[in-house]
């Protein structure tokens, strides 16, 4: 005990050795702590934490009631990432002094960080009460009340601090992203017009290319999103974004393109893997969907959004066991998922319960009109129910919404040959080939209405351009009908 006491006596000694530094280090001359904690500011102010957090944990050896002892450590272990030890200094510094306004704003910011949003609700609260007029306080109150979805009452704050400071930039943005998650989306375009001229800045042009996207206008959303990356290139959302709306306007290579920049630039994480994922099922690239899927899964093997996209990959590629389990798992978690429906749909019709199918397909139709794919998957099952009128429907309505799904020509092709529907479908694969100029099904299917369309209407140009689809086919099928032409075409050119 005597030790401990002659251990403080030494340290007033010292702090007092030099009576001209201890004048310039505070103006108290009978709290000998306001000395240390002057020290400790002045190392903050050049950046040098740990030392600064030393002369504080030495002033506590002095007094453990000073509150501007501990707010000053708050700040040092805020500033070195220490933010559970932050939020305990805080809470000390209000505890010994419950007037100060900037420690409860302070441990409301880190509350934050924490995700503790329910309590830094509290300390904005108490922030509030000593300054009910601090736009910073309104913001930050705001913030609290945001990130509990508590969207309404987020947004009266943040216009609150608007009206504290018109120059309030984060309250103004953080009151368009309000606006937007309410669904007033002209007021949020008004406040993000005026950020855009006033205060131009990545999230300012990432939050306008978000709503132009839940407007359906791409073309602008796209166009706000690349200034968003042209101002910080390492803006992850906005290559989200932007690899989505690609996927939802079905263009795989540009989509891939902006995943792909995000992965360059060492933007890795769960969430990068699970958009792209989620992209490339909208591309209908099942098995590139699930090498994505396994990553974000890798790192967290219980995402249920994953484990629905992985079912649904499971699925499409006949892995019908891995689809059941991945199912069984999203499942238990009550989740919530289109692709989820889809990967019973599927399941269902690989089974040959279509009809069950069916109801499936049509209910993700409901949850989601912009996956089309699943007109696709009732065609097939109408065409297991020969229903002809719905079969021609389904497909009709894939190549109107998707016109760049080769697949669904193909098929729909296969089906009017099987009707003897050969001219429609021969419509249907000369579109297909200009996707897909390679595809030797296609080229095979190309070549068979061809050559049944020359029996019915010989004249030479129609037999020459039977010949040429022939000639460009690697894996030819009918090697007899092209002789057959070939023959043709000598008896035309004698004629």
């Amino acid at each position: 005990m005597f030790g401990w006491v002659k251990k403080i006596s030494d340290k007033i000694k010292d702090l007092n050795s030099s009576v001209d530094k201890y004048k310039k280090e505070t103006d108290n001359q009978t709290i000998p702590s306001v000395a240390y904690v002057n020290r400790a500011k002045k190392l903050i102010d050049k950046m040098r934490y740990d030392d600064a957090k030393k002369v504080l944990e030495e002033a506590l050896e002095i007094t453990r009631k000073d509150a501007l002892v501990y707010k000053y450590l708050g700040v040092c272990e805020e500033k070195l990432g220490n933010y559970q030890a932050s939020v305990i200094d805080y809470q000390k510094s209000a505890e010994l002094n419950p007037q100060d306004k900037n420690i409860w704003h302070k441990l409301g910011l880190v509350q934050i960080t924490l995700r503790d949003y329910a309590n830094a609700e509290l300390s904005f609260v108490q922030a509030d009460k000593i300054s009910p007029i601090n736009t910073d306080i309104q913001t930050g109150w705001g913030m609290s009340l945001f990130k509990q979805k508590k969207y309404k009452e987020a947004h009266e704050k943040f216009l609150k601090a608007i009206q504290i400071n018109r120059y309030n930039f984060a309250a103004m943005l953080l009151a368009a992203i309000s606006e937007v998650r309410l669904g007033k989306y002209d007021d949020a375009e008004q406040k993000l017009s005026f950020l855009a001229g006033a205060n131009p800045n990545e999230s300012c042009m990432y939050e306008f290319a978000n709503l132009y996207f839940l407007k359906e206008n791409y073309e602008a959303s796209i166009r706000y999103a690349k200034q968003s990356i042209d101002f910080n290139p390492n803006m992850l959302p906005a290559y989200l974004l932007l690899g989505k709306i690609y996927s939802l306007e079905f263009d795989y290579e540009n989509s891939v393109k902006y995943f792909s920049l995000a992965k360059d630039r060492d933007l890795v994480n769960p969430l990068l893997y699970l958009e792209w994922g989620n992209a490339l099922v909208r591309l209908c690239r099942f098995e590139e969907a699930k090498e994505m899927y396994q990553k974000v899964l890798f790192e967290d093997l219980e995402n249920p959004e994953a484990q629905a996209g992985m079912a649904l990959c499971a699925a499409e590629t006949k892995d019908f066991e891995k689809a059941y389990n991945f199912i069984g798992f999203a499942d238990e978690k009550d989740f919530d998922s289109v692709f989820l429906i889809e990967a019973k749909g599927v399941s269902a019709f690989a089974y040959g319960k279509v009809q069950e199918a069916i109801e499936y397909f049509k209910q993700a139709l409901e949850k989601d009109s912009k996956d089309v794919y699943n007109y696709f998957r009732l065609a097939k099952c109408y065409e297991a129910l020969e229903n002809d009128e719905m079969i021609r429907d389904s497909y009709d309505k894939i190549l109107k919404f998707n016109p760049k799904c080769s697949k669904a020509y193909v098929e729909y092709a296969k089906y009017l040959i099987s009707k003897n529907d050969y001219n429609d479908a021969k419509r249907k694969l000369t579109r297909a080939e200009k996707l897909e100029p390679f595809n030797q099904e296609l080229l095979n299917l190309l070549f068979y209405t061809s050559y049944i369309l020359v029996k019915e209407n010989v004249c030479e140009y129609n037999v020459k351009e039977a010949i040429s689809i022939a000639d460009r086919i690697n894996k030819f099928e009918y090697p007899e009908l092209r002789a057959e032409l070939e023959e043709l075409l000598k008896g035309i050119k004698q004629n």
